[in-house]
């Protein structure tokens, strides 16, 4: 029973592995666009880590139950070897994640910095009809350069 349960393991694990190694390669066709600034395909590339991320989890699910017949069975030497490259590789693909979730932040941020700032260009106090302060926004602001 417990050498079925570690075949069956090391099948999850490695199904795992599959789908990370194309995660990643997923991950650096998002990191290729962004240094390129070539945003053509980026929301393909983000959809098909989106797909991946979810088949992932349903096979993370599996592995869970599978390995929770035994505490010891990731220490196994058949097992080992597969579940820390897992590993290795989910944590290079959270660094990726992560690296790429403060690029978008920082973006998102200074490109909100530089719209308030030309956006403020109108001097006067906007009221709503229930006389609350609102929020100032310009009629249409037109940029006519890419960096």
């Amino acid at each position: 029973m417990a050498e079925e349960k570690e075949i069956e393991l090391i099948s999850v694990l490695n199904e795992q592995e599959r789908i990370l190694d194309s995660m990643l390669e997923e991950q650096d066709k998002v990191h290729e666009c962004v240094v390129r600034r070539s945003w053509e395909g980026l929301e393909q590339f983000v959809l098909a880590i989106n797909e991946l991320g979810t088949e992932f989890s349903k096979a993370d699910a599996f592995r869970e139950r599978i390995a929770s017949v035994s505490d010891n069975i990731y220490f196994r030497p058949e097992v080992k070897d597969v579940f820390l490259r897992v590993k290795s590789k989910l944590s290079k693909s959270k660094i990726e994640n992560d690296a790429l979730a403060k690029y978008v932040s920082a973006t998102k941020k200074f490109i909100s910095e530089v719209m308030d700032e030309c956006a403020s260009q109108q001097r006067n106090e906007l009221y709503s009809p229930n006389g609350t302060f609102r929020k100032k926004y310009a009629q249409s602001v037109v940029i006519n350069r890419s960096i």
